[in-house]
């Protein structure tokens, strides 16, 4: 049975919600709210220079801090700096082991592949999973779009008026081509989220289980135009942020022509963050981003955010009319748990609410 026919078996399934997915969804939130954090000193490692003496070249932008590492008792607002300075932060420890294992076994479930499926999928006997709006299907996945310390990050960034608009599992899945989110904002230089002179953001949540983490391929600061002008300008790179974006094709092309020289020269430059079990790598998705080589298996969950206003509500609402009855208890749910901007979508929609 294939990754797409269970996605849509998934979703048929869903609606409505029964009662005893409320108890569940009760006694989750109730499990990821009473974890008790201790400090980590692993994650406040030293800035050093990393040299691979087997690499075809030392990436420039090793040379310069290029994402923020925070530990999951550090304060919002030091967390919130970080973001505001690279675009890019990893919290580690946002969850315990035992519920980081619980996520995983949600995302088997829902992506209907085992953990030992990633070998077909890499052969390509088997298409790993990306997608299926996973909180507008099943409940169970509702605490960890609202996760408390997750919440408190995201409207630090965003302000109260805020929801979570786009989620998906992705279950031994691999973009490796360099790519943007929502290009239709983000690559239009009329929109206040233009990566020309960027006002506006949206705030991407990966969140990281299975056995093996992942890790999280970047451009650094491409998020923004003008600041990765003035990095590039400090490491000596002299191209602008559009040289990346031919990364997909350049992949294809090297695929059939057996020839990587291309691929090799802007792979050089991708910075990698790497994540454990219960970790998350918070993001500007118009930072231009890839996945690592499928080497084993791999789940994950996203969660996507953004301030309320036009152009988001878009996205939501008619994500949301697809599910009408879960769509309504879900937004409803974010706004009780502090996503403030989730009644947006209910009084924008009245067909759903």
């Amino acid at each position: 049975m294939s990754a797409t026919k269970n996605m849509q078996d998934a979703k048929v399934a869903a609606s409505p919600v029964e009662p005893s997915a409320s108890l569940a969804t009760s006694e989750a939130v109730q499990m990821v709210e009473e974890q008790k954090f201790y400090p980590s000193d692993r994650a406040q490692p030293s800035i050093a220079i990393i040299v691979d003496e087997l690499s075809r070249g030392i990436n420039p932008f090793a040379l310069i801090e290029s994402a923020g590492v925070v530990d999951v008792t550090d304060s919002i607002e030091s967390i919130a700096a970080k973001f505001d300075r690279f675009g890019l932060v990893k919290v580690r420890r946002v969850y315990s082991p035992e519920t980081s294992r619980e996520l995983t076994e949600h995302c088997i479930k829902f992506s209907g592949l085992q953990p030992m499926d990633f070998n077909k999928a890499k052969t390509k006997k088997e298409k790993g999973a990306l997608g299926g709006a996973p909180v507008l299907n099943d409940p169970v996945f509702w605490p960890y779009a609202a996760n408390k310390k997750i919440k408190e990050i995201v409207v630090a960034l965003l302000g109260q008026n805020c929801f979570e608009f786009r989620s998906f599992v992705a279950a031994h899945y691999s973009a490796r081509g360099l790519h943007r989110e929502f290009n239709n904002l983000v690559e239009d230089d009329s929109s206040p989220y233009s990566v020309k002179k960027p006002e506006k953001r949206i705030v991407r949540v990966q969140q990281y289980c299975g056995t093996s983490g992942g890790a999280f391929g970047y451009i650094p600061f491409s998020h923004d135009e003008r600041l990765f002008a003035a990095q590039s300008k400090r490491v000596g790179f002299k191209r602008e942020t559009d040289w990346f974006d031919r990364h997909r094709d350049i992949l294809t092309n090297a695929r059939t022509e057996k020839n990587f020289v291309d691929a090799d020269e802007i792979e050089r430059y991708i910075c990698w963050s790497h994540a454990d079990p219960g970790d998350v790598i918070i993001s500007n998705p118009a930072i231009f981003h890839c996945d690592e080589y499928l080497t084993g298996p791999r789940y994950f969950l996203v969660s996507t955010y953004a301030a309320s206003d036009e152009a988001c509500l878009s996205l939501a609402t008619g994500n949301a009319k697809l599910f009408p009855d879960i769509g309504v208890k879900y937004y409803k749910y974010m706004s009780e748990q502090g996503f403030k901007g989730s009644a947006d979508i209910l009084r924008t929609n009245g067909d759903i609410g």
